[in-house]
């Protein structure tokens, strides 16, 4: 069975896989319609494409989970400005919207909020505030110095420009799949009902013929 379906999913599987064999031997005994047969091939192709559903989420949430990868920490110690005794202790919101990793330095005894955002989506908003900052920053500066901090804004709205579609895309992959895994939730729910009454009717004509 596919790896990459869920459970609710895999359950479907077994139905359809135990409804279509049992069918399909009735249908070589020749104990069932041709609508039957039609069926079964709409069992199949319902499979397929929850398998194909399967596939593309894990290829959605592997990507999004490379870009969750791309922000890296380096955190120190403010005090003693190292990492080797650093302890993840939770996440902090910023007052202007973006979360950042707190820790414990076990050396120091102290517990600190690390000043970067700890996500991608978080660090756009902290680079373009930050951005605003070095813009307000040039008022008073003297050429020299506003072209340093020029130069520092046009590598960080460089870094936007890549980031930021990236991430967009990614939102708008991630919310498609969403709407389609409710899709295949209800589509899902709806078969199974409809499987099991086949059910009840298949057992219903196999007792019937029993009896005759």
């Amino acid at each position: 069975m596919n790896p990459n379906l869920r459970e609710h999913e895999r359950e479907l599987v077994k139905l359809v896989n135990f409804f279509r064999k049992r069918a399909e031997k009735l249908l070589k005994e020749g104990k069932l319609s041709e609508e039957h047969s039609q069926m079964n091939d709409s069992c199949l192709n319902l499979i397929s494409k929850l398998e194909l559903h399967a596939n593309v989420r894990k290829t959605i949430l592997e990507q999004r989970n490379a870009l969750e990868r791309l922000v890296k920490d380096n955190a120190q110690c403010p005090d003693c400005t190292k990492n080797t005794h650093l302890k993840f202790v939770g996440v902090a919101s910023h007052a202007k919207g973006w979360k950042s990793n707190k820790y414990r330095c076990r050396r120091c005894n102290i517990t600190f909020i690390w000043n970067r955002p700890n996500n991608p989506w978080d660090l756009v908003l902290f680079m373009e505030d930050h951005i605003l900052d070095l813009e307000k920053s040039k008022a008073g500066k003297n050429n020299a110095e506003i072209a340093e901090v020029d130069e520092l804004i046009g590598q960080m709205a460089d870094s936007l420009a890549q980031l930021k579609p990236a991430l967009e895309k990614s939102d708008s992959e991630f919310s498609e799949m969403e709407n389609r895994d409710l899709d295949m939730r209800k589509i899902i729910s709806e078969f199974k009902k409809f499987l099991l009454i086949e059910k009840v009717k298949m057992d219903a004509w196999e007792e019937s013929q029993m009896l005759q």
